[in-house]
């Protein structure tokens, strides 16, 4: 067998930024298998965990590899608080803001064919931009101010937007009854129509916009912002359909955080979920790959992780690759944090070639498990402000591995009165999060532990009685492992 020849990890200053809008993502994107179904347009909807990659997919295309045109639309401080009084009453609940979003997907749209230049020398472009330097000053007006007119000036269109036969003149998007549904689904219609026939005589492909950080600024998912969201949704979809036999190919996709997704309720969820969504999951490979592009993109072609670390199993069984994944929850803003902090400890030494060793691995473990707390409270906060009493009740038992009653005792103890969540609905909250697995039967009579990350089909088990917390908070809890029984 080949010895492998090592290269130091020296020059190397990081694995990449933790946030993908920050990190030079383009220079090593892994083209997963989502990226080929959105380039293959197969869905509008993707879904996944914080730190899963949705940002970086939405980088990637909009920014690298677009068929046709593209633009981002990061929602980071859009006014919520205006777009909830464009609602339409005439529509059904669940359906209230569907008309608002198609027009603000249909505005973007022209505004991203007009940006790109097509359109100067025909009538149709030539309205589309009248119509935005009217109601917006321009023709490239940001997603936070299409909604905020509170009417909509359509003089002199071509496109001539009609409702029951009738030319509008102008819609008010503030009025008593709120009802404004048909009126700027006719405009909307209008807009995309008169785009679309621009963008199929420039020969675009296609057009597309990605809407990022919907999570950005989510305090409390209350019944509002839900309905909201499903609108996006429905409007998404409505405005893909509308367009499925059109020349020039039409996408707003969406980017969702799965917990976020699993709160909305709405009748063609199960619908979309099975055939036009995209969920992000990673392996141990694909995880691998990702980190051999970094290497490789840093260090030089052909530079591996085989490469950059030492022989030596940790424990003597375990390699530090696993090592490292049994920590994480396989996303990748986990891997490279991980890494990075290693690459920290390793470059506290003199060595040449500088390689990983055990030691780096280890070393690396405090300062990632008081990380992943952090990202923990980012994400449970929103839905339980006390959580972190169901952890300091782990912490108490203080071994990794702990059985349903011992976790309520100490639960109990620590419960403040404004905590509602009561112990078999926090051990639940614990699991969806997967701050815990529990202890699952297999079918050959053994078992194994079951975490939301890793086992998805599974769900959550209400009659199980043994519990193990994740091996990344292990440091930050002071947990210490259980002896084999």
């Amino acid at each position: 067998m080949a010895e492998i020849m090592r290269t130091s990890l020296r020059p190397m200053s990081s694995f990449g930024d933790v946030a993908a809008e920050e990190d030079s993502v383009l220079d090593y994107f892994l083209t997963t298998d989502a990226a080929k179904r959105l380039a293959r347009n197969e869905a509008f909807l993707v879904l996944g965990r914080k730190g899963s990659g949705k940002t970086a997919l939405v980088r990637h295309f909009s920014e690298g590899a677009a068929v046709g045109l593209a633009k981002p639309l990061g929602l980071r401080g859009y006014p919520w608080t205006v777009h909830a009084t464009r609602i339409d009453l005439g529509a059904s609940p669940i359906e209230a803001y569907v008309s608002s979003w198609r027009y603000l997907i249909a505005v973007q749209m022209a505004s991203l064919v007009l940006a790109a230049g097509y359109g100067s020398a025909s009538a149709e472009g030539a309205a589309l931009a009248r119509f935005l330097e009217e109601n917006y000053g321009g023709i490239t007006p940001e997603i936070a101010v299409i909604l905020r007119p509170s009417a909509l000036k359509l003089s002199k269109l071509s496109f001539e937007p009609t409702v029951l036969g009738n030319k509008l003149g102008g819609i008010a998007l503030e009025r008593p009854n709120n009802s404004m549904g048909l009126e700027l689904d006719a405009l909307s219609q209008s807009i995309l129509k008169a785009t679309l026939s621009l963008a199929t005589k420039a020969g675009i492909e296609a057009l597309t916009l990605h809407f990022d950080e919907l999570d950005q600024g989510l305090s409390q998912l209350d019944d509002n912002r839900k309905i909201m969201l499903i609108g996006l949704i429905l409007a998404a979809r409505s405005i893909r359909l509308d367009a499925r036999n059109e020349a020039t190919r039409v996408n707003a996709v969406v980017y969702l955080r799965s917990d976020i997704w699993g709160q909305l309720e709405f009748s063609d969820k199960n619908k979309i979920s099975q055939s036009l969504a995209i969920n992000l999951e990673w392996s141990s490979q694909s995880l691998l790959e990702l980190i051999n592009n970094r290497i490789s993109a840093k260090l030089g072609d052909g530079v591996s992780w085989d490469n950059v670390i030492d022989e030596g199993l940790i424990r003597g069984s375990q390699s530090k690759w696993s090592h490292v994944l049994a920590r994480t929850f396989l996303r990748p803003r986990d891997v490279i944090k991980f890494l990075n902090a290693a690459l920290a400890e390793a470059k506290k030494r003199a060595d040449e070639p500088l390689v990983f060793e055990n030691r780096d691995i280890v070393g690396a473990r405090d300062p990632f498990s008081i990380y992943l707390k952090q990202e923990l409270d980012d994400e449970i906060l929103p839905h339980w402000s006390r959580w972190e009493e169901a952890l300091q009740a782990c912490a108490a038992i203080s071994t990794l591995t702990f059985e349903r009653e011992n976790f309520k005792a100490e639960y109990e103890k620590r419960k403040s009165s404004d905590n509602s969540v009561d112990s078999d609905n926090a051990l639940r909250l614990l699991y969806q999060f997967s701050v815990i697995g529990y202890e699952r039967r297999s079918g050959y009579g053994g078992s194994y532990w079951s975490f939301q990350y890793e086992d998805q089909q599974s769900g959550w088990d209400s009659s199980a009685t043994r519990f193990k917390v994740h091996l990344g908070l292990k440091e930050f809890a002071r947990l210490r492992e259980e002896r084999q029984r």
